[in-house]
């Protein structure tokens, strides 16, 4: 609580005061009261206090840690300075020869000296996307340095660089040992390399709740030391020897994997239970999480704000705080199910908080795979590892047997993700909707474990699962939110009380030739890392209208996106554009998926409530790209909303033809065309004058977008305007024809 309050406000400070409460009226017990009340106040002046800087050197020496990678030109990944000094290093790559280089090395088992300069964070496109600040911070990283030229580099010699060369000797193993279907899952499982997990097959496992079998955590762990322990004591070690011996092997064990929270914790906490089987070291296992952690937090403060550190952490302390509720069952199937019960039942609020969703299947899918994982899939693989460094001709033999199973495994998988409606999507809690939950999940466990109540228990659980529910819809509101897509456009409209939900464009990236060396391997989709969270931590799964403006990528490349991720009605395009190539994917996904396609013009309108919506562009004309935008009006009695796409001159002329004559009144208008100077043009920002003016365009235009000759013609009509490379996503509320705009920066 003592770190949040000094991430977020000092105020929740003040909470610590729930927790110390029962030392006063339960207990009495003052020394406890004092000690604890010290302890959160100087864990809130240490988390305060803690910060680092980029050096003003402009030649250092480092090394990268064992998560870097190459991703098409780019060299990037966390490193540590001479100093001490954690940076996330990049180094752009200047040939397809020296990136050959590079991914032939081992990058973590060498000291480099490079000419480096500090490159400016880029900001978060809204609150709910990929923060870099954020994500610097939970690492313990001081800022981003990029290494212009690199002067030398030696290879290490400290037990942590042999460890990595170690680790990197396992995986280039695997690569060259392992079908081709068998590496990512071996290098996720032995190694705790997730890197090679695609999209489809991430999505499949989140969809079933049991992304956390295709990790190193404290069950993986557990079950290599019983192997080990069974093994060695089989063979004739003594007791003693298997415990040292282990106790030596799983720090190592720890860094090979990857050094995840997960990993050290379980790691730790087994050295812990060792010791204490052996009779050498008396500690409660809850002791000695709470070490484990004060430990971590000690090395990397802002590790606590890592959603692995908090999963990982709160499920452990989770199952040990239930041992009574899993003991009252000797039936595995039954202790399975518990486990699984109580782990998502009491991650939920911070499973919500991160990533938006949940998984309903999980509670029964993992009675299936956790047994599954357990019995076959990990000793199997451990196996396999072993025979492809002892008995090659054996490891072919298993591999025959093996891949076939693995493969129908994973088809059964697929088969089982593709079912419907198997996530719960309520959106990012508030903060009284997480006390709720926490209150409730706290009764409910408590009900369970003393056999009395439990359906009082469970409607105290449901109850706040049903505000995080409904809370999202019950909202007067319209609420419009433009998106900071960067060089694009995207905004979605949601009615009051969720009536309805449009989304007029998805945003995307303009590719520019053909794939080739530079080409990342997973490169960034607007659709899928800005577009869909924004909806899903809002709580929206379905869109009534998808609206695509025209058919230029920075407008609807991220669609197909949108499609694959989220529930749409109806596509509403511009006559022509379904002829465009862009448009390929997009009409392919909607047959697949038997999503209308309608393509609308000039007069088609609809109502929602008090709203009318009518579209004042394009006429009946051939398409010609931006001049064909489909231009949207929504109007509540004399407050208009204009949203025109990349209208350019042209267009607005014609528009002006055709509604010289009417009165528009109020209008809060969306900029034609990103600010470009070839619209928004004097007639007709005249003509229009509007109240308040948002600009989409990207930080740093290419195109200059938006144009100074056009942010001159605002200020000399006086117009306020935002922009969302400034501002953000920009948010506006509209009720009673009374606004209000806030933005995410």
């Amino acid at each position: 609580m003592s770190a949040f309050a000094a991430e977020l406000s000092g105020s929740l400070l003040f909470l610590n005061a729930i927790f110390l409460m029962p030392f006063y009226f339960l207990r009495k017990d003052y020394q406890h009261l004092f000690l604890c009340t010290l302890l959160a106040s100087l864990s809130f002046f240490y988390f305060s206090s803690h910060s680092t800087t980029l050096p003003d050197d402009s030649v250092v020496t480092f090394h990268w840690k064992d998560q870097v990678k190459i991703d098409g030109a780019k060299v990037k990944g966390f490193a540590t300075l001479s100093d001490g000094t954690v940076v996330y290093m990049m180094y752009p790559l200047h040939s397809e020869q020296e990136k050959n280089r590079f991914q032939s090395a081992r990058l973590s088992t060498y000291q480099f000296t490079a000419e480096v300069e500090p490159k400016e964070l880029e900001p978060a496109a809204h609150n709910y996307s990929f923060d870099m600040a954020r994500y610097l911070r939970m690492n313990g990283a001081a800022g981003i340095l990029e290494a212009t030229r690199i002067t030398s580099s030696e290879p290490l010699t400290t037990p942590r660089s042999r460890l990595s060369h170690y680790r990197s000797a396992i995986k280039q193993h695997i690569h060259d040992q392992f079908p081709p279907s068998l590496v990512t899952e071996a290098e996720a499982l032995l190694i705790g390399d997730r890197s090679g997990m695609d999209r489809i097959l991430q999505k499949e496992y989140q969809t079933l709740g049991i992304t956390h079998l295709f990790a190193i955590s404290g069950l993986h762990v557990g079950l290599l030391t019983f192997f080990i322990r069974a093994i060695l004591l089989r063979i004739g070690f003594r007791k003693e020897w298997v415990i040292y011996g282990l106790l030596i092997f799983l720090p190592i064990y720890a860094c090979i994997a990857g050094g995840a929270p997960s990993v050290w914790r379980a790691a730790t906490v087994t050295m812990i239970v060792l010791l204490a089987v052996s009779g050498n070291f008396k500690l409660r296992l809850d002791d000695a999480l709470a070490l484990s952690a004060l430990f971590f937090i000690l090395m990397q403060p802002y590790i606590v704000f890592q959603p692995g550190f908090q999963l990982s952490y709160l499920a452990a302390c989770s199952l040990l705080y239930s041992s009574a509720i899993l003991s009252q069952s000797k039936n595995g199937v039954v202790v399975s199910f518990f486990v699984t019960v109580i782990t998502q039942v009491a991650l939920y609020p911070i499973l919500l908080y991160h990533f938006y969703e949940l998984s309903i299947s999980s509670f029964i899918a993992n009675l299936f795979y956790v047994p599954l994982y357990s019995i076959v899939i990990l000793p199997a693989n451990l196996l396999l590892l072993i025979c492809t460094c002892v008995v090659p001709p054996l490891a072919d033999n298993l591999f025959f047997i093996y891949e076939p199973v693995r493969q129908w495994i994973g088809n059964m998988t697929t088969w089982f993700a593709s079912f419907p409606y198997q996530m719960w999507t309520p959106g990012q809690p508030d903060g009284v909707g997480s006390a709720l939950a926490v209150i409730g999940i706290l009764i409910f466990l408590v009900c369970l474990e003393r056999k009395k109540l439990i359906v009082f228990g469970l409607i105290c659980l449901l109850l706040p699962a049903l505000y995080l529910e409904i809370k999202p819809i019950l909202h007067r509101d319209v609420i419009i939110s433009y998106l900071d897509v960067g060089q694009g456009d995207s905004t979605m409209i949601e009615m009051p009380y969720r009536k309805a939900v449009y989304v007029i464009d998805t945003g995307g990236v303009v590719h520019f030739g053909e794939n080739d060396w530079k080409t990342p391997e997973q490169p960034f989709e607007i659709g899928r890392n800005i577009v869909v969270p924004y909806l899903k931590a809002k709580g929206i799964t379905k869109i009534d209208r998808l609206i695509i403006s025209h058919a230029d990528m920075d407008h609807m490349e991220g669609a197909d996106e949108v499609l694959e991720e989220l529930k749409v009605k109806e596509i509403q395009l511009s006559p022509g554009s379904e002829q465009e190539k862009a448009m390929d994917g997009v009409l392919g996904l909607a047959k697949e998926q038997n999503i209308p396609v309608q393509l609308v013009k000039e007069g088609v309108n609809w109502k929602v409530g008090d709203y009318q919506f009518q579209y004042v562009a394009p006429e009946e004309r051939i398409y010609d790209g931006n001049d064909s935008s489909l231009v949207l009006m929504m109007k509540k009695e004399d407050l208009h909303f204009v949203f025109p796409g990349d209208l350019e001159k042209e267009g607005e002329q014609r528009f002006l033809q055709r509604y010289i004559s009417a009165d528009f009144q109020r209008v809060i208008l969306k900029a034609g065309h990103h600010g470009s100077k070839t619209s928004s043009t004097e007639p007709f920002i005249s003509f229009l004058q509007p109240e308040f003016i948002i600009v989409s365009a990207g930080r740093n235009s290419r195109y200059g977008h938006p144009h100074a000759e056009v942010i001159d013609r605002f200020h000399a009509h006086s117009i306020p305007f935002w922009s969302t490379a400034e501002q953000g996503t920009i948010e506006l509320r509209v009720k009673d024809g009374v606004y209000t705009a806030t933005s995410s920066r």
